[in-house]
């Protein structure tokens, strides 16, 4: 299994040499074959994954019974970081596309690094907000066309129509 590049990874790239070394005590490797769930849509999200080779897609349930592929990543990368964060209940599901390799931190050990005081579990949370920022600063354009979009549509329209639309540009 390929060793993990945290320093090729954005969430980690504000770590010097010996912070990235405190942080990869904690991983352990983990394999996925394709079309296997690593992480479920509203169920436990008990570690954050550093992708060393492969390819996931990260969906979520828009309405029941339908999802959407909210994004395709291939490694280097990470997935389930607002898990480290937040109250463990994934809010989208990350499924191997191919077979992926990659190493799992798990939140409690890195909950505990960052009660110790580790800086370099600070940085990565420092880093966590930055990235979350973005996402809801991309949201709130995202609405803003929304509502434009539903207080201009035609009475004419077929409103499944126009639903279906609007959250296919949504998840664009």
């Amino acid at each position: 299994m390929e060793e993990p590049r945290l320093e090729e990874i954005l969430l980690f790239r504000r770590l010097d040499p010996s912070e990235r070394a405190e942080l990869e005590e904690l991983l352990e490797p983990a394999q996925f074959d394709a079309g296997e769930a690593m992480i479920q849509e509203g169920g436990e999200e008990e570690s954050v994954f550093v992708l060393t080779s492969g390819t996931v897609e990260v969906h979520k349930q828009v309405t029941p019974g339908r999802s959407e592929t909210l994004a395709t990543m291939s490694a280097p990368t990470v997935v389930g970081e607002l898990g480290l964060l937040t109250e463990p209940k994934a809010i989208a599901s990350v499924v191997a596309k191919t077979p992926v390799e990659a190493h799992a931190m798990d939140r409690e050990e890195f909950l505990e690094l960052l009660e110790s005081g580790s800086l370099a579990a600070s940085k990565v949370v420092y880093e966590i907000g930055r990235t979350l920022a973005a996402r809801m600063a991309h949201t709130d354009r995202v609405v803003s066309e929304v509502i434009e979009r539903i207080e201009d549509r035609p009475e004419n329209v077929d409103f499944e129509v126009f639903r279906d639309r609007m959250i296919s540009d949504w998840y664009a």
